[in-house]
């Protein structure tokens, strides 16, 4: 039987009480701000449902393709904390194991120090193949290179090889003619239709902006492109926020008083559901302010989208970007490379979800085909 070995880290406590009492109105949050659709502008009306529709493809047409057997496949978790990087890292394990090969995460624990440590551990154990989760080649730049020099296939699993000259064998790709150059893009871009129509567009945000990764500056600057194409709405803070004040809590005061200080502010945008699951969303609610805010994070992760489904205060909405399809394409994308064949368009689904549109009955957002049938065929198995 294949064997998967989990090496993973307690979360870290996140503080809520920290300055609370002091800014709390004192009366508990019943809801997220909702807009009648039918008093919307044609504007709003039709920026609620670009961002309903997402972006995406159907996989037709994907090309069949051998695994090689047993390999030894490793996983790179950002961290295993945060669930926007525990349930791909999962979910690609999964996939390896569906392919016929073993397989193991690593924690990054969501630091360059961690990253570093998992991808050496990740060699030292034998990989043959090589996935990090949601990080980009340069936040562990000479750890990559050290992989690639001892001969391990590296394809990324959502991040970009943005190290110079590249080392990863492949990115993942998306589609060939995306409107929008990557689904990081398409999340702030739908981020911005959503907040744009839900508030009818008069949008006042307060944007998080994740600075550990590349990533996170592309959803924050297409959050922005996107609120000027519509021709209305404003940013009136950017809040930037690193993993290690993920990892120890300590965003949560650093969003909040951010909110404090832009009472106007009506839409609270973050690059990730695990900011809100974490702590962020329960704080808002506590502080008073969920009544106000129209709240949408990223990625669509069973946490989120539960919280959603249950009414919770504090997230309004998430951009969908089916992770579990992701993972798969990134197993599929690292047996083309092995077998010397060009990468396939993965083509997964970004659209927002919320407790009306696109909310699957329970689980992560997934997408709307069955994208696992479709892999699986192409692999033979």
């Amino acid at each position: 039987m294949r064997s998967r070995k989990i090496l993973a880290i307690a979360t870290s406590a996140v503080a809520l009480a920290l300055a609370l009492s002091a800014c709390s109105s004192g009366d508990e949050g019943t809801g997220t701000p909702s807009t009648d659709s039918g008093s919307l502008s044609a504007e709003a009306q039709a920026a609620l449902d670009t961002a309903y529709e997402g972006i995406g493809s159907d996989l037709s047409g994907l090309e069949s393709t051998t695994p090689p057997e047993g390999l030894s496949f490793y996983v790179m978790s950002c961290g295993e904390s945060n669930a926007t990087c525990a349930a791909p890292a999962a979910a690609m394990a999964d996939a390896a194991e569906a392919a016929g090969w073993n397989a193991t995460i690593v924690d990054g624990k969501l630091s360059p120090e961690g990253f570093a440590t998992a991808i050496r551990q990740a060699v030292a154990g034998g990989a043959d193949v090589l996935v990090p989760v949601g990080i980009s080649c340069s936040a562990a730049a000479a750890a990559f290179t050290e992989a690639k020099e001892a001969g391990v296939t590296i394809v990324g699993g959502g991040g970009l090889d943005d190290c110079d000259p590249k080392v990863w064998d492949s990115e993942r790709l998306w589609l060939e003619d995306p409107p929008v150059p990557s689904p990081f893009h398409a999340m702030g871009k739908l981020q911005a239709d959503y907040t744009f129509g839900k508030n009818d567009g008069d949008v006042k945000a307060v944007v998080v902006n994740l600075t550990s990764n590349p990533w996170g500056q592309l959803v924050t600057d297409a959050y922005g492109e996107e609120l000027a194409a519509l021709g209305s709405g404003e940013v009136v803070q950017t809040v930037d926020v690193s993993d290690p004040e993920s990892a120890d809590g300590s965003y949560v005061q650093k969003v909040i008083s951010a909110l404090l200080a832009n009472p106007d502010a009506n839409a609270l945008v973050m690059p990730t559901d695990a900011y809100l699951v974490n702590g962020l969303a329960a704080a808002i609610d506590q502080a008073g302010l969920a009544e106000q805010l129209v709240v949408v994070g990223g990625f669509g992760s069973e946490a989120a989208l539960d919280m959603i489904r249950q009414g919770q205060p504090g997230i309004t909405a998430t951009v969908g970007q089916a992770q579990i399809w992701e993972a798969w394409g990134s197993v599929d994308t690292a047996i083309r490379v092995l077998g010397g064949q060009e990468p396939a368009y993965i083509g997964q689904s970004v659209q927002v979800v919320d407790a009306d549109h696109n909310l699957p009955a329970s689980g992560p957002y997934d997408g709307s085909i069955d994208w696992k049938s479709t892999f699986l065929e192409a692999w033979g198995k």
